[in-house]
């Protein structure tokens, strides 16, 4: 990498309460902190050939001075601690633009270590072998994204990590990570003060020994690295020949589409597989409940999975729920004594089914009666995971 012409801008500033539409309310034992982002440039001959700008990487870096002069995400610029704030006139566009760009994070500790704040001298990751060490933040970018939307570009970012050589450190926190090019960025809505400062660990375990804002990884210093996300999913496509994701197009059938979703879940579950441990507690509880079910069937009895989208499911149309009913009615005649293992986070899917199939339907909820079960500020965000 080649550290391009850089401006450092580093600020802890003090959440507003009075007013939550610009910055996240802290909570206990948080920093809302100011980083820039520095863009990188991979070396000339590098495996990306000619192409040295792509994929797109800035390294995390600050000092104590406050930025005043970009759009935070949310739309607005602060000029100073009297003069307060003021809405930017359009959003700030591409930040992969600019040579440096600023994101705001809230976290228990600083991402970047004290001792890093000011700009180190340039080192290229060409010598990561020998000192320092490169982490990726592996981070969400949307506001909106739903849990596995966000484990879909974790994966895709876990992919880069690995091909580049850099340790991967999954961090989830109050705020999405998304660079300032939309002025709808806002909070994670899984992340709840009282679970912890990294979503990901609610649910997941850690994917590498690296720990938030640490200095060093295995007695050598931390150089701390962000990738845009889409980046990350173009560069899967481009190394490995597909890329984790769920939206595209989904209103027809062809033979060519389908073998596109065949590999698409394979280099998933192969990541998957690679990277993915859930916490031992919810694999207890997924365990004790699965045999619950198994063990209330009768002789010759099975259980069918049923999963059942609904509630803020936009990007493509909802699958109309009595088109489950022919391949149900078909099973359970096939099988008598059957049930239903009932996936669904919509209340009225739930029952409608429980009333076509009186007895027959296992769930461990009963969905949630909402329009959006991310944004409805009534639901447990944690629960809803």
């Amino acid at each position: 990498l080649r550290r391009r012409r850089l401006l450092i801008a580093h600020a802890v500033v003090a959440c507003e309460r009075n007013n939550p539409r610009t910055l996240p309310q802290m909570v206990a034992e948080e920093f809302c902190v100011w980083y820039d982002v520095v863009k990188q440039s991979w070396r000339p001959g590098s495996q990306d050939g000619a192409d040295s700008r792509w994929p797109r990487i800035g390294e995390l870096v600050g000092r104590s001075a406050i930025n005043g002069t970009v759009c935070d995400g949310y739309g607005s610029r602060q000029f100073g601690e009297r003069a307060g704030r003021v809405p930017c006139a359009q959003c700030p566009g591409d930040p992969y633009k600019r040579d440096t760009w600023s994101v705001l994070q809230c976290s228990s500790t600083p991402l970047v270590p004290i001792s890093q704040r000011i700009s180190p001298a340039w080192r290229p990751l060409s010598v990561l072998g020998s000192a320092p060490r490169g982490v990726l933040l592996v981070v969400s970018d949307h506001n909106n994204h739903g849990l596995f939307a966000q484990v879909e570009r974790v994966l895709n970012q876990l992919h880069l990590a690995a091909e580049r050589g850099l340790t991967p450190h999954v961090f989830l926190g109050h705020k999405v990570f998304n660079a300032p090019d939309a002025c709808d960025v806002g909070e994670n809505q899984y992340y709840e003060s009282g679970r912890g400062p990294n979503v990901w660990d609610y649910y997941f375990e850690p994917v590498s020994e690296y720990t938030t804002g640490a200095a060093t990884l295995g007695g050598r210093p931390v150089r701390l690295f962000s990738a845009s996300v889409e980046d990350a999913r173009r560069y899967a496509i481009r190394t490995a020949g597909d890329a984790v994701t769920s939206y595209f197009e989904f209103k027809r059938y062809s033979e060519e589409l389908h073998a596109i979703r065949t590999r698409v879940r394979a280099f998933g579950a192969k990541l998957v597989g690679t990277w993915l441990r859930v916490k031992p507690a919810l694999r207890t509880e997924a365990a004790e409940l699965l045999q619950r079910w198994r063990s209330s069937l009768p002789p010759g009895g099975r259980l069918l999975g049923v999963h059942a989208r609904g509630t803020d499911k936009a990007a493509h149309p909802k699958f109309p729920l009595e088109r489950f009913f022919a391949p149900i009615d078909g099973f359970l005649a096939a099988h008598p004594g059957s049930r239903i293992l009932l996936a669904t986070d919509d209340a009225r899917y739930h029952a409608a089914l429980q009333k076509r199939y009186p007895g027959a339907i296992l769930s461990r909820g009963s969905g949630y009666a909402t329009r959006n079960v991310v944004r409805d500020p009534a639901l447990s965000r944690h629960a809803k995971g």
